[in-house]
């Protein structure tokens, strides 16, 4: 008689844990999102400082508001006063002794898919820029890099 009265139980705990990928379907994780082919695979930088410095020497000087370093990697945000509006720039710089392309790609593509972002890329690296309309204006500073709009899933 106790076993009927927690097969309720059981057959709830299971359905749970296949509901959240935790037993059945889901082996592993998801396959990785290529870096889009239109990214070049050159103006690799080191560092946000390198990143920032070539912003910089293309006409957009910013001003740093926040800084991370990693082992294998860094990112910063900073300003930028453009056409009388401050343009915020999230960089994240990946190390290539860690990340290969699809690693940094798929970073790119859950930021451009999950949270919408307009993405300036290239190489190991890539920027946020918000408001997105001034994407192209950064994009043009730094040689190398092009533009990437949001994915918007239909």
């Amino acid at each position: 008689m106790r076993t009927r009265k927690s097969m309720p139980l059981l057959l709830g705990l299971l359905l749970t844990l296949t509901g959240c990928g935790l037993v059945g379907g889901d082996r592993g994780p998801k396959p990785l999102t290529p870096m889009p082919s239109e990214v070049p695979a050159g103006a690799e930088y080191s560092t946000v400082d390198d990143v920032i410095a070539a912003l910089a020497k293309g006409g957009f000087g910013c001003k740093e508001t926040l800084r991370n370093e990693y082992t294998f990697g860094s990112n910063a945000t900073c300003e930028v006063q453009h056409r009388g509006t401050t343009v915020y720039n999230e960089f994240q710089v990946l190390s290539t002794a860690r990340f290969n392309r699809d690693e940094v790609g798929n970073s790119i593509a859950t930021g451009r898919r999950a949270y919408r972002q307009t993405i300036v890329a290239a190489g190991n690296w890539f920027i946020w820029v918000r408001p997105g309309v001034y994407a192209y204006d950064m994009a043009a500073a730094l040689p190398g890099s092009v533009v990437l709009e949001p994915l918007v899933e239909k």
